[in-house]
């Protein structure tokens, strides 16, 4: 950063922020107004245009019609904050007295999954929740189709593309309020935030959710509007050629 990433702000005709979080970082760091345009990523809605039918993920792992799914999705890693979300769970059970859910951790291991199932023993809930190991495709779809609530508990994240997959499946998403989320989950429109780290309030939201499904149904139909009107693939590859068509106007002018 301190022998080129200044250097290549300074030089840059624009740069990208993702977020209005990254534009405040861009501003931080120096580059002025003027030269800071935000697009966000896409996802290609064509993926989600014939999804699965719902009990397909069920029937693969043998889980109970009754149960509801709390579904988190991606890395097995501790930034993600799955102890978190582990801790929230064995709340909802013990404390709440919630016992007709289930948590689903789909995700490649990426260093963390021995400590995790450690803390499951330490909470005797070892049995209570299921590992999918990493899922794609076909696969994956089916998980978010069942999934009654998507979590997100991480301690960081710049732009996670799976709440945007979670909304283009119609489902409702819970998230820490870490760095951008809270410019792709609004509350109360298309999910619920929590404070990070807090794992009493993650596991009151998370019961709230499955206990209001109306409500929770409703979230999901508004976050499916809001990733077809602002984070499709077309939209943000329209909003990106016409950012490419600007600078080269105006370095043609130049010369």
């Amino acid at each position: 950063d301190v022998l080129f990433g200044y250097r290549l702000l300074r030089d840059a005709s624009k740069v990208i922020a993702l977020t209005q979080t990254e534009a405040w970082q861009y501003r931080a760091m120096g580059v002025p107004e003027e030269k800071i345009a935000i697009i966000p990523n896409g996802i290609d809605l064509l993926d989600y245009a014939d999804l699965p039918p719902k009990g397909s993920f069920r029937k693969k792992f043998s889980v109970d019609d009754d149960k509801k799914i709390i579904l988190y999705l991606g890395r097995i890693h501790k930034i993600k904050g799955l102890d978190i979300l582990v801790r929230a769970y064995a709340y909802i059970v013990n404390k709440l007295g919630v016992d007709d859910g289930l948590l689903v951790i789909a995700g490649v291991d990426d260093g963390y999954l021995d400590e995790l199932e450690r803390l499951l023993s330490q909470l005797r809930m070892a049995n209570n929740v299921l590992f999918t190991g990493p899922l794609y495709g076909k696969d994956k779809l089916e998980a978010y189709v069942d999934a009654d609530v998507f979590v997100l508990p991480s301690r960081y994240e710049t732009f996670p593309n799976v709440v945007l997959e979670a909304y283009a499946c119609s489902k409702p998403v819970i998230a820490s309020n870490v760095e951008s989320i809270s410019d792709i989950v609004i509350q109360g429109k298309n999910g619920l935030l929590f404070r990070s780290g807090d794992v009493q309030e993650l596991a009151e939201t998370i019961s709230y959710v499955l206990t209001h499904s109306e409500e929770a149904q409703d979230m999901g139909r508004r976050a499916r509007k809001v990733v077809e009107e602002k984070f499709s693939i077309d939209k943000v590859v329209d909003s990106l050629e016409a950012l490419y068509e600007k600078i080269l106007k105006k370095r043609d002018k130049r010369s």
